[in-house]
């Protein structure tokens, strides 16, 4: 009920949570699934839209050491997504509309800040992608990953397209970490997020063009946590002529929770080439 302090019981004073424990978005060409599995509240936020024959795709997963990170979540999928599709609408090309949809994330995650949060404010990962007729295209912050996923019985084309911006992840692909950072290799704390406290929030960007079908699955460390190896979670996917990306967006949340659910979970599922379906977001 509404109080005096904005987002909060008027009775208890509890903050009410953004994310519903559950949500399963299909657009038929696109899917996605977020669950709170076994934590108190889900922190985790997906959006997915399409534009003519191209779809897209934002996954988000809220810092559990910041204040309200699924305000965070939510504000950068709804605000990635929107612009994507807006630039898509533009003429804009996919890598040009993820960079788009990137900064205008960063900029509603630093929206959500207020005085009180101190060195906290709301803060999350992210990763986008945008599916077309001739190519996949991935940005990311963070830790949320994108895996690219081959045709029937071809596991060994099943690959990450994502690198962790986590201490360790970047030692190992020798990319550049803080000063400092470098002291801890083993470290799996983020370098990179968005929020009001995030120094670097440009996207990294990766495109290729698939000589054959496949799906795109974009994840939270909710899932990635039990399946990290690319083979690993094809072979958790039915091929290329078998599964609705809906259908397959919900076996993987469901196995994240049934082997675990140590996190909330978010799955987007985005099958490569696209088909043609009328315009339109779902957040």
């Amino acid at each position: 009920m509404p109080s005096g302090n904005p987002g909060h019981c008027e009775r208890c004073g509890q903050r009410w949570p953004v994310g519903r424990d559950r949500a399963d978005l299909d657009l038929g060409t696109v899917a996605a699934v977020t669950d709170r599995a076994r934590r108190r509240r889900n922190e985790d936020a997906v959006a997915v839209g399409r534009f003519g024959r191209a779809t897209a795709a934002v996954v988000c997963d809220g810092v559990s050491t910041s204040l309200r990170a699924d305000v965070a979540a939510h504000a950068a999928a709804e605000g990635g997504l929107m612009a994507m599709l807006s630039a898509l609408a533009g003429g804009a090309a996919a890598t040009e509309a993820i960079v788009t949809g990137a900064r205008a994330a960063a900029a509603a995650t630093r929206a959500t800040a207020v005085a009180d949060d101190g060195a906290v404010p709301p803060s999350c990962t992210y990763v986008a992608a945008v599916v077309t007729v001739g190519s996949v295209t991935v940005g990311w912050i963070g830790d949320s990953r994108a895996y690219w996923l081959g045709p029937d019985g071809a596991a060994d084309e099943a690959t990450c397209l994502t690198i962790d911006d986590s201490i360790v992840a970047r030692i190992q692909a020798g990319r550049p970490v803080p000063p400092g950072a470098e002291l801890h290799p083993t470290s799996r704390a983020l370098v990179r997020w968005l929020g009001a406290d995030s120094a670097d929030t440009e996207p990294e960007v990766v495109t290729f063009q698939p000589t054959r079908p496949g799906r795109l699955v974009l994840c939270t460390d909710g899932l990635s946590h039990y399946l990290p190896d690319p083979v690993a979670l094809a072979a958790q996917v039915p091929g290329a002529s078998g599964g609705t990306p809906i259908a397959i967006a919900r076996d993987l949340t469901r196995f994240a929770v049934e082997s675990g659910g140590h996190d909330n979970v978010a799955v987007a599922v985005l099958p490569f080439p696209p088909v043609a379906r009328p315009t339109g977001p779902a957040v």
